[in-house]
């Protein structure tokens, strides 16, 4: 056969085999075992938060402390705020720092607070940096309870009373979220006496069935007849008055409750003072008594300098006593060339409750009244200084209250 015949025979025989030899690899050879690293990108929702009554965001009331920290992509930012008799909470802060979430060690979430002001907003738009008339068109005017009174400058609106917003030059600085307030029970509701309205920066109350007008200056407080100039009451000075307000009593009417901050070298305290009428006369439901009290070594331990810590206290009538709540601030560090910074809060903590006994003055025999003030009292009293350590410090009387107590009462147990 020539060569042309073989190559040709060849190709014939090669085109006829239509199945190639399958070439199996070998069962023993091992595949190559893919790893797929997790994903360093958060997962889960991203400011800004909706601040709602049951918390902000992701960080809700209730929820374990040590569950709210597995969240956190950065890991544990746990802080613990002790100082004895006036807070003692873990605070995780999360989100860059303007999201601060507390509660007692090893339980549950009992505040979130925010203090940043992209980070969170109410469904109306509220946010930190929203002005203080801004905050009640949109989520309605302050809580009108008669049996609670507060710092000014800490607002709850109607809509949402789980909202506490505080307030500085006339702006939302910070907003903490936290269990509402009992409302008053109904057989209180029925025998409350009404406050008249106020008028102007004079507020309404009803220590007498007549209604009474509180107008609060820089370190005094008068009490006017609410439908005439006549002054009931002068009580003395009160130097380091923080806020003065109407706070409903067991008997269904109001009481005088005052508020005081002493400033020392290197303490801080609180104090608070209550009065009545018993007749013609103003006296004493509750002596000048040291609430809180800060000095330089124990801010320190929640690294703050001791002036700039602040305290925005919340207060609740109960029939024998009145207890004190509220919320402790320090400011954030100014930044260089940025003055509005300074005002801005680092750390808003809610603080221990406290509480004060009220006691009942002896009733005074009547004596002749000239525009409803008590006469034969001294007619100008010594200037009255701003209370001490001294737990039973009392205000000097004057021709207002009644001079015929006691010099001194039984101290309060119940002091923290």
């Amino acid at each position: 056969m020539k060569p042309a015949c073989l190559i040709a025979a060849c190709a014939l025989v090669a085109c006829g085999n239509r199945h190639p030899e399958n070439h199996e690899a070998p069962r023993d050879a091992r595949q190559t075992r893919r790893v797929i690293e997790p994903s360093s990108d958060r997962v889960g929702p991203l400011p800004p938060y909706a601040i709602r009554a049951d918390g902000i965001g992701p960080y809700k009331l209730g929820e374990k402390l040590s569950d709210l920290l597995e969240q956190l992509a950065s890991g544990p930012r746990l802080e613990l705020f002790e100082i004895s008799g006036v807070v003692h909470r873990n605070v995780i802060r999360a989100e860059e720092d303007t999201v601060l979430v507390g509660g007692e060690q090893s339980s549950t979430a009992s505040f979130v607070a925010v203090v940043g002001p992209e980070v969170a907003r109410t469904e109306s738009g509220v946010h930190v940096g929203s002005t203080r008339d801004e905050l009640i068109a949109k989520l309605g005017a302050p809580i009108d309870d008669h049996e609670r009174a507060r710092d000014p400058r800490l607002v709850v609106p109607g809509s949402l009373p789980n909202l506490r917003a505080v307030i500085s030059d006339d702006r939302v600085v910070a907003i903490v979220v936290a269990a509402a307030a009992p409302a008053a029970s109904a057989a209180s509701r029925a025998t409350e006496c009404e406050r008249p309205a106020a008028a102007g920066k004079a507020m309404g109350a009803c220590m007498t069935p007549a209604g009474e007008l509180l107008e609060v200056g820089a370190d005094d407080v008068v009490i006017r007849a609410a439908t005439s100039e006549r002054v009931l009451a002068t009580p003395p000075k009160f130097p380091g008055l923080v806020f003065a307000a109407p706070l409903r009593g067991p008997d269904g009417r109001d009481e005088l409750v005052v508020i005081t901050r002493n400033d020392e070298p290197t303490l801080r305290s609180w104090w608070i003072t209550a009065f009545h009428f018993e007749g013609p006369r103003l006296v004493r439901t509750v002596d000048a008594t040291q609430l809180y009290q800060l000095s330089n070594a124990n801010a320190r331990w929640i690294g703050a300098d001791l002036h700039d810590i602040d305290l925005y206290l919340d207060l609740t009538s109960r029939p024998d006593g009145i207890d004190v709540g509220g919320l402790l601030t320090t400011p954030a560090a100014a930044k260089p060339g940025n003055a509005a910074a300074a005002t801005k809060i680092r750390d808003v903590v809610v603080i221990s409750p406290a509480s004060v006994t009220r006691r009942r003055a002896k009733p005074a025999p009547s004596e002749a009244t000239d525009a409803g003030v008590v006469l034969g009292a001294p007619a100008a009293p010594p200037p009255v200084t701003a209370p001490t350590s001294t737990p039973t410090a009392r205000p000097a009387p004057d021709a207002g209250v009644d001079a015929t107590e006691p010099p001194s009462a039984e101290p309060d147990s119940n002091k923290p």
